[in-house]
């Protein structure tokens, strides 16, 4: 069939585009075949754009990027981003590839036609698929809620393979902010100067902070796209140019600072030309210190004259706590709503610890667009499309309901697929799940939605929710097989973290058979926090699970005080404890179990029995910088030591299959430490009088499994080419070990 295609018609709009400083919206709905065809005449109508194909087939001459790279847009200028789903639609790459689209430019959207694209499996929808579900098998809801949005979208230009008729939307019909005479100016990019009046107050402000009073920290918030990390980097440069100031930088990942470092090598590279002087910037720039927030707790390096928290958002609120107590000058920069995470929570959670330990403290929002105009339309459908406005109720509603529903909340399992036609409770829904955790993001979304395992308690007050448990059922592997290679750590089935926990690294052979509802998200409203509501949902979620044959209920969050004092309360116990800190949360992690059923109660005191005798080991090694009232929190929660020292490895051969685990590799040394520990003190001394070892490899025992010397500092001292290559002599040694002792228990 012929091109629906108006190259003419095309050139037109991206004019009027241009001087409205609006983005345009085209979705191209057909075969694999002719959307591709029609991205080529596209980019034949206007090859002078600026153009980046996201795709995973070839589409034009150029090679596509593979959709999983749409993250590496972020701080990139583009005039056209095609975006192929025929293969899959990411909602985080959606989010984060469309940020980089400038005022003018287009988003040319290659889907099936509307029909097949509800029908048909989405590749994308693996992310979210669980064990033992097939992707194909998944619910299309979130596909169908995205088809409704861009169906209702008057600014999005739709063209269709099989009809003659071409664009159903034009610019033209946009209403604009401005006036009818004035022409969009586009703004200024210089990397080494302010963009727009917002970004020059925050660089004074940040400035400031650098300059005046301790304990008096900053809080930059904008929506993307208006110049906050780019702020921070023109203010840093202007910091290193005057010297004298240890300035540190901090995000959740190293490349989310890459904007900020740019920003502040152009104003050092600007400095330099226009002064003549000679000066290595590169230099320079490494004074500019970047560290992740794990890294500036646990090592004891001076406080930075000046710390640059970059995506706020992403960080746990512990964390940024401990960053503001620690640091006098203090810098902390969030996006509102992003791909990857949420400032909402940030704002809520964190004002209250501002308040109280820096009262002084001062906030600016940025809110003037630095790619496009304010009234941008694509801003507007990506919002929509991945609720990233989404809000709970207003504070004050859910006052009003609850003086005008004296029965109080009534707590009910929600239908998705009613949910899917009730886009206010869907966005209320949205709403509290973001304030529950600081990385909910838009693929969230498509889980809460589509998750198969997936299930939605909520708590609702005269038409308003008030509160909301999501639980994730897990478990249930009858499969030996399947639930051998989880213990040897060799199967990792997608979705089953409690069961994945309590067999590869509490040594719980037969936990994946059990069958779990884990909480992924419980939240309550602010306004009615403190009221028992978080205790009456799970209270529902309990009468539920008993009514299912669940076996036990939990939950895996990063460790607190407090998280685990509510969970305590509410008559959980702990199962399990990280030995590492996760890498974005800077905590180790913790689950804690509640047993429905007899099975449940049997494993969970099995879970106990070994946390008990596990913990004092590992609190000397692996977790000897945790928090020492977490550990109290957890002894408390424990039961009392067993009388026999290895109680907790009690069951036919359940040593044995551990430790040979660990000798084939499978287990980690942390994991194995507690019951190494037991077995070097049991039976080292028969070993060296028996000749079966020398004191040399007793020594790396002692060092590793007792003295829990971590072996990246024992490799010069052993004679080994690094950490892995003494591990490799560790499990050789274990191996000989447990060989000589057959039948007998440690």
């Amino acid at each position: 069939m012929d091109s629906s295609l108006d190259t003419q018609w095309l050139r037109d709009q991206r004019a009027l585009a241009r001087a409205r400083g609006h983005r345009l919206t085209l979705w191209l709905r057909g075969s694999p075949e002719w959307t591709a065809d029609e991205a080529r005449r596209l980019v034949a109508a206007l090859p002078e754009m600026d153009r980046v194909c996201l795709a995973e087939r070839p589409i034009l001459a150029e090679p596509s990027r593979p959709l999983r790279s749409a993250t590496r847009l972020l701080g990139r200028d583009l005039d056209l981003l095609i975006l192929d789903v025929h293969d899959g639609f990411d909602p985080d790459g959606f989010g984060a590839a469309t940020g980089a689209i400038r005022g003018g430019g287009l988003l040319a959207l290659l889907t099936p036609p509307v029909a097949e694209w509800l029908r048909r499996p989405d590749p994308q929808s693996e992310r979210i698929s669980v064990w033992p579900f097939e992707p194909s098998g998944l619910s299309r809801r979130f596909i169908a809620r995205l088809i409704a949005v861009l169906e209702s979208d008057p600014t999005v230009v739709r063209i269709d393979q099989d009809r003659a008729e071409p664009m159903t939307a034009s610019v033209a019909g946009v209403p604009s902010t401005l006036p009818h005479d004035r022409t969009y100016q586009p703004t200024r990019t210089d990397p080494a100067r302010p963009s727009t009046p917002d970004q020059a107050e925050a660089v004074a402000a940040i400035l400031k902070t650098a300059h005046g009073r301790p304990r008096r920290p900053l809080v930059l918030t904008a929506h993307r796209g208006r110049g906050k990390s780019a702020a921070l980097g023109l203010a840093a440069g202007r910091l290193l140019i005057e010297g004298g100031r240890r300035l540190v930088v901090t995000a959740p990942r190293r490349d989310a600072v890459e904007t900020l470092y740019r920003h502040a090598g152009a104003v050092l590279i600007d400095v330099e030309r226009s002064t003549g002087q000679t000066r290595d910037g590169a230099t320079a720039l490494q004074s500019l210190v970047f560290r992740s927030p794990a890294e500036l707790l646990e090592y004891d390096e001076p406080a930075a004259d000046l710390l640059l928290v970059d995506e706020a958002a992403s960080i746990p609120a512990p964390l940024l706590t401990a960053l503001l107590e620690r640091h006098g000058r203090v810098v902390f920069a969030s996006t509102v709503h992003g791909y990857e995470g949420t400032g909402r929570g940030f704002e809520i959670r964190f004002r209250e610890t501002l308040e109280r330990l820096t009262p002084d403290w001062r906030a600016i929002t940025l809110d003037t667009p630095i790619r496009w105009a304010a009234d941008d339309p694509l801003e507007r459908l990506v919002f929509r499309a991945l609720l990233l406005d989404a809000a709970p109720a207003a504070r004050q509603d859910i006052q009003e309901s609850a003086s005008a529903d004296p029965a109080g909340p009534n707590a009910h399992w929600l239908d998705r697929d009613a949910l899917l036609r009730d886009e206010p409770t869907l966005r209320e829904l949205f709403g509290l799940l973001v304030l529950a955790h600081y990385q909910t993001r838009p693929l969230d979304l498509r889980m809460l939605l589509d998750g198969p395992n997936v299930r939605v308690l909520v708590l609702r007050q005269a038409g308003h929710l008030i509160g909301t448990l999501l639980v994730a059922e897990e478990g249930g592997m009858g499969d030996p097989d399947l639930r051998a290679a989880i213990f040897r750590g060799q199967r990792r089935p997608r979705g089953h973290l409690l069961p994945q926990t309590l067999s590869a690294h509490a040594g719980l052979p037969e936990a994946p058979i059990h069958r779990y509802w884990r909480v992924i998200r419980i939240v309550v409203h602010p306004a009615v926090t403190g009221r028992g509501l978080g205790r009456r949902m799970l209270t529902a979620l309990e009468q539920a699970a008993r009514f299912e044959r669940i076996d036990l209920l939990g939950a895996s969050f990063g460790a607190t005080t407090e998280l685990l004092a509510f969970w305590q309360a509410c008559g959980f116990v702990p199962g399990q404890i990280g030995t590492s800190r996760n890498a974005a949360s800077g905590e180790h992690a913790a689950v804690v179990l509640r047993a429905i059923s007899v099975a449940g109660e049997r494993l969970l005191e099995d879970a106990g029995r070994r946390l008990t005798s596990s913990l004092p080991v590992w609190l000397a090694g692996p977790l000897r910088t945790l928090d020492p009232e977490i550990a109290a929190t957890l002894i408390g929660a424990l039961p009392a030591p067993d009388s026999a020292e290895c109680a907790l490895h009690a069951g036919s051969g359940g040593w044995r299959r551990e430790l040979e685990s660990f000798v084939a590799g499978h287990r980690t040394l942390e994991a194995s430490l507690p019951l190494l520990s037991v077995l070097t003190r049991r039976h080292l001394a028969d070993a060296l009088s028996a000749g079966r070892i020398d004191r040399r490899e007793a020594a790396l025992l002692v060092a590793a499994a007792l003295q829990c010397r971590p072996l990246t500092g024992l490799a010069r001292h052993f004679d080994a080419r690094g950490r892995e290559a003494l591990l490799e002599r560790l499990r050789q040694l274990c191996g000989r070990l447990i060989d000589h002792l057959p039948g007998i228990r440690p």
